[in-house]
């Protein structure tokens, strides 16, 4: 006997109107959770369970998020992966690869998820050897991706892009997240680390809060770039130090870098690798550089002097304006030659 086909129905409009509607409150609860379910956490592993992680939504129903410019801190980076912290309520998110919310909860419960999703091959395995990009003062993720480009056409070990919210905290609070970062690289063997303007200063705190604690990373550092770095402070912070309104744009730390506000104190937390670095400069090449405020040549936000740091392996000047210069071609060829060779 002949069995009958029947025709296909397509689904209706409002079913799928219905479907989406839904899947936007499941969304919108998870980045509005309470903050019972968002508590705080150390950044240890094995810490109990608190409370239960929210499920995770499917690929197909996740909203993409901006990624957390301004306002959250990498915790935990794997491949394209991350768990993050918010900086006022300190809960914590879990994002995909293409920064879709996957699931909020616990640090301890996220980072099982995520374990879970990388032995099932969700997650790309890293090499063993890593390249940590991180960007600086008021800078972004999206800043640093032209210089990772760069670094992968020319390198085979995995990069990361790290994130954190410069502007919400100090100097010494914001190193927390890169520390967890590099505490939780399981796999890898040792790191090389990329660093713009104010985030080589977060490297110094954390090897000195690494040698005052007794407690070494579980990852070698095997070289350091730092582009642009304030190793000194900037004489630019003590001009615009100490107002209301740029401390409400730039944070904290904008005082922390001032020669004549808080830089005496937060020098004094920072030490000098003693593994191989490399400082990349930019400026006029002049001089005079771009500001009256700065002596001599300048980037127009940190003094050209301001930059050397006793104990490098290396010094280039390539030229350029302090924010962008991550963008620029002789910069990121500098930066592959030193990962590479060790010099410029």
């Amino acid at each position: 006997m002949p069995t009958t086909r029947h025709p296909r129905t397509a689904l209706p409009l409002a079913s799928i109107q219905r479907l989406l509607i839904t899947a936007l409150v499941w969304q919108t609860f998870l980045i509005l959770a309470p903050r019972s379910m968002l508590a705080s956490e150390p950044t240890a592993f094995h810490a109990p369970l608190l409370s239960r992680l929210t499920l995770p939504t499917p690929a197909l129903f996740r909203l993409p998020t901006l990624g957390g410019a301004g306002s959250w801190t990498d915790y935990v980076v794997y491949s394209d992966w991350r768990i993050q912290r918010h900086y006022r309520h300190g809960g914590y998110r879990l994002l995909d690869h293409c920064d879709r919310l996957v699931a909020t909860g616990q640090l301890s419960d996220l980072h099982r998820e995520l374990c879970d999703r990388a032995a099932c091959g969700e997650v790309p395995r890293m090499t063993r050897h890593v390249v940590v990009v991180v960007h600086g003062l008021a800078g972004s993720r999206r800043l640093m991706e032209p210089l990772i480009r760069s670094i992968c056409r020319c390198d085979s070990r995995s990069v990361i892009n790290v994130g954190f919210a410069s502007r919400r905290g100090t100097i010494e609070e914001l190193t927390l997240g890169l520390e967890s970062v590099l505490r939780n690289l399981h796999g890898v063997q040792d790191v090389s680390l990329v660093c713009h303007s104010m985030s080589g200063l977060m490297v110094r705190h954390l090897l000195y809060r690494e040698r005052h604690s007794n407690c070494p990373l579980p990852v070698k550092i095997n070289r350091m770039v730092m582009i642009s770095p304030p190793n000194h402070g900037s004489e630019l912070a003590d001009t615009l130090g100490q107002r209301p309104f740029i401390e409400a744009v730039l944070g904290e730390s904008v005082d922390q870098l001032a020669p004549s506000v808080g830089w005496a104190c937060l020098e004094s937390k920072l030490d000098v690798p003693t593994f191989p670095f490399g400082i990349i400069a930019g400026g006029k090449c002049d001089g005079e550089g771009y500001m009256r405020a700065i002596s001599g040549d300048d980037d127009s936000v940190v003094g050209i002097q301001s930059h050397y740091l006793p104990g490098s392996t290396d010094f280039i000047q390539v030229g350029g304006l302090h924010q962008i210069m991550p963008l620029y071609r002789r910069t990121q060829d500098a930066t592959i030659r030193f990962l590479r060779y060790g010099h410029f």
